[in-house]
């Protein structure tokens, strides 16, 4: 299953928040960071130490002379025991440009084994993240719940069904620190869109992936996973379950 994250306005924690579910994924999975405006794994989760090759870019090398689920089994890097497998993203908003989109994401979704979930990083009608958006089996909406993020999920919503998803995707919101000041539910329903869930606003977890600290004792019973944990088992549930054994 390909699932892609963004965001219509600021940053509402897409990165984080795909970290988090990936890492809490029922079966294997992987994230891949494909931010076309550039990625910050290799920064945050990576602290700048990440090998060369095992990003979007090197990826796209790789897949001239081999398939790409060949490609990304080799490139796939899982920096610490707490962390899924993780492609990490561009390092100048120029290389989306150079990048064959439509491969990759034909790529992605003939691979069987695993459920990727890719970060799209902010929704922008030029870059080539479309591609990947028309081939997702689900694409989620990331949002906080003030007034200027929330207007422009609404008036995205329309846009991706009428002329970016495939009629078979799933479409739907996931709310990042909700009642603050409206209600993730109020959030879904006044957008057009299913709720999937709800995120806390939990920093000491999300700097694990955002920043690369070392996950204190209890990590896995933060607010944060707890969420992602439950979001995630709802996710994958889209999907007949996976075989135990996946990407190395």
């Amino acid at each position: 299953m390909l699932i892609t994250l963004l965001s219509a306005k600021g940053s509402p924690g897409v990165t984080t928040a795909a970290l988090a579910l990936a890492a809490e994924w029922p079966y294997t999975a992987v994230m891949i960071d494909a931010d076309p405006s550039g990625g910050d794994v290799a920064a945050g989760l990576g602290r700048g130490s990440w090998p060369p090759a095992s990003t979007l870019i090197g990826l796209a090398v790789e897949a001239r002379h081999t398939p790409v689920e060949a490609a990304l089994r080799r490139l796939v890097v899982r920096p610490a025991a707490h962390c899924p497998l993780t492609l990490a993203g561009l390092t100048t908003p120029e290389q989306s440009a150079a990048l064959p989109w439509q491969q990759l994401a034909v790529g992605f979704r003939a691979i069987s084994d695993a459920d990727l979930l890719c970060d799209g990083g902010r929704y922008t009608p030029s870059d080539g993240v479309a591609s990947l958006l028309h081939a997702s089996d689900h694409v989620v909406l990331v949002t906080r719940s003030a007034l200027p993020p929330v207007r422009a999920v609404a008036r995205l919503v329309p846009v991706l069904r009428d002329e970016v998803l495939a009629a078979d995707c799933l479409l739907s919101i996931l709310v990042v620190g909700g009642g603050r000041p409206y209600a993730a539910s109020d959030i879904a329903t006044n957008c057009g869109a299913a709720l999937l869930g709800e995120l806390p606003l939990d920093p000491r977890a999300a700097f694990v992936w955002s920043e690369g600290q070392s996950p204190r004792r209890g990590f896995g019973r933060s607010q944060l996973q707890r969420a992602a944990r439950d979001i995630a088992a709802r996710l994958a549930s889209d999907q007949p379950a996976m075989a135990a054994e996946g990407l190395r």
